[in-house]
């Protein structure tokens, strides 16, 4: 089997990103322009799984100008044929990885109605031997009727040594 290359995302790798996650309920669909962006701006934090020169995964987050410990990890997916292979939980790694030594948190938002995030989150945090704490944040007055309720999903404090030695 060919080996799953993580790597930082290019510009041209909006597209793939957009039609992964047009393809991953429940998560918000966006414009490409917000993935072309998120490549170009935000690359430091966000990673991509390839393989066969395909993106079968992605990873978007960014930290936060308020809290710089902090990575919020605002979307992920992996593409249906590659679920429960750890592929997610690498993106995330790696992502620490190319954020730098000074994360020590993880910060994502997440719906109650969102099982299997919510569940990967709590295994990260699991994985990571560290705290892992939910809050509200933002209500349906903030996000509008259509939109669930979001809770704060925060992670830490990450130990480097031990990502270290077990990533």
């Amino acid at each position: 089997m060919t080996q799953i290359k993580y790597r930082k995302p290019s510009v041209s790798d909006a597209k793939s990103i957009c039609s992964l996650v047009k393809n991953n309920e429940p998560l918000d669909k966006n414009s490409n322009y917000l993935y072309v962006l998120l490549c170009h701006h935000f690359s430091d934090t966000c990673v991509v799984a390839e393989m066969n020169s395909k993106v079968i995964g992605f990873m978007t987050g960014f930290i936060p100008p308020k809290y710089p410990q902090t990575l919020f990890v605002w979307q992920a997916a992996v593409d249906s044929q590659y679920r429960n292979k750890g592929i997610a939980q690498n993106l995330v790694s790696h992502a620490l990885d190319q954020a730098g030594s000074e994360i020590k948190y993880i910060e994502a938002t997440v719906t109650s109605s969102n099982k299997a995030s919510l569940r990967f989150l709590e295994n990260l945090a699991d994985d990571l031997k560290t705290k892992f704490s939910l809050t509200p944040l933002f209500s349906t007055d903030d996000l509008g009727k259509e939109h669930e309720p979001e809770d704060l999903v925060r992670i830490g404090p990450i130990s480097r040594k031990f990502m270290e030695v077990t990533v």
